[in-house]
């Protein structure tokens, strides 16, 4: 008997137990190159640990029909550590919403601790019967609600950064969702132990190490794609159809270094990044490809799409505390795409020639 749980109990554990190890290691040796990155998964991983350890206990107690208060205890913790886990995922994916989201966002999360906490004094929740089976009171799937609601949450947002160019991430998001949820299934039909963690576990490293990609791939301040991602993604745009280039020029951003610092300079290149990032089409990709310089490529747009785009962007920007010059250029027959970044980029520079004349005429340029 002894043995048959000792060999369920490596069978459930070899798996996340391997990979929670290749993301230690692997998170150790990156931290001094992306120490953003892996700060964002030191959550997640503590609580897949603290998660791992609860179930194995659980496990243990559950086989030994204990039907005492620290069998309840690992079972509340459980129900808990499996919020906060996702709760975890949940903020690495919205990094870039507001705070009041994310307050509003532990809303379910304390409902569950509240509910759960019931357990200790009340058969509401659950209880363990003479022979250590569970019973279930009246809330007892309160956890698999809510478990649910944030998976609908991590799903929706999956599918709604898909017009921020960032469909890679959305695909990742929501096919680690999907996986999760049919284990879920599988282990609440069959009575079955183990999947979901081994799932939760691939999960958290495959979204680390995509985010370990991303991390060469896109701007640091921004979140756009950089200029490497840009050369790269435009070497041979000159076989797609209806190819777009908007040119865009953040103004004033060494007046704004030399009078109120970089802190205050890079503010306003990450505020003008999230206008432009807000008023993007689907198909249409974002890159930061120096200084203050910002590039957008539109594959498959229509005219009055990208005109939409265009004249969205300045109306955002005379909106704004920001000022930015723009210029567009779309691909001909037979034209390279360096040919037409050159032409968008000329309209560009007439555009901030034009705003600055404006701007001498009216008194409010400042040498």
């Amino acid at each position: 008997m002894y043995n048959e749980f000792l060999q369920q109990l490596i069978q459930i554990n070899v798996l996340p137990l391997c990979i929670i190890i290749f993301l230690i290691i692997f998170i150790g040796f990156n931290d001094v190159y992306e120490h953003e990155v892996t700060s964002m998964f030191v959550k997640p991983l503590f609580f897949l640990i603290f998660l791992i350890m609860i179930d194995n206990v659980d496990y243990y107690l559950l086989n030994g029909r204990n039907t005492g208060i620290i069998h309840v205890f690992t079972a509340f913790a459980g129900y808990n550590i499996r919020i906060c886990l996702m709760l975890s995922l949940i903020f690495i994916e919205l990094r870039d919403e507001s705070r009041k989201i994310k307050v509003i966002l532990n809303i379910p999360a304390v409902i569950n601790l509240v509910i759960t906490s019931l357990a200790f004094f009340t058969k509401l929740v659950f209880w363990y019967g003479e022979n250590g089976e569970i019973m279930r009171g009246p809330l007892s799937f309160t956890p698999h609600a809510i478990s649910f609601i944030y998976a609908v949450v991590l799903f929706t947002y999956g599918v709604y950064i898909l017009k921020y160019d960032r469909w890679r991430e959305a695909i990742v998001v929501c096919l680690a969702t999907m996986l999760s949820i049919l284990a879920t299934i599988v282990e609440t039909v069959f009575q079955l132990r183990g999947i979901l963690i081994g799932v939760v576990s691939l999960d958290v490293a495959f979204f680390y190490m995509f985010m370990h990609v991303e991390y060469f791939k896109r701007d640091i301040l921004t979140g756009a794609l950089n200029r490497v991602s840009f050369y790269a993604d435009t070497k041979n745009l000159e076989s797609k159809d209806l190819v777009n280039v908007i040119s865009i020029d953040l103004n004033d951003l060494k007046k704004i270094n030399d009078t109120m610092g970089h802190p205050a300079g890079d503010e306003a290149i990450r505020g003008a990044a999230n206008i432009i990032r807000k008023n993007l089409q689907k198909g249409s990709h974002f890159y930061r490809v120096g200084g203050d310089e910002f590039v957008i490529v539109s594959i498959g747009l229509s005219d009055s799409s990208n005109d939409k785009m265009f004249n969205s962007l300045q109306s955002e920007m005379n909106g704004s505390k920001y000022r930015f010059a723009m210029g567009s250029a779309v691909m001909h027959a037979g034209e390279l795409f360096d040919e037409v970044y050159k032409r968008a980029d000329r309209e560009m520079y007439i555009n901030k020639r034009n705003m600055k004349g404006e701007r001498r005429k009216t008194g409010t340029e400042k040498e």
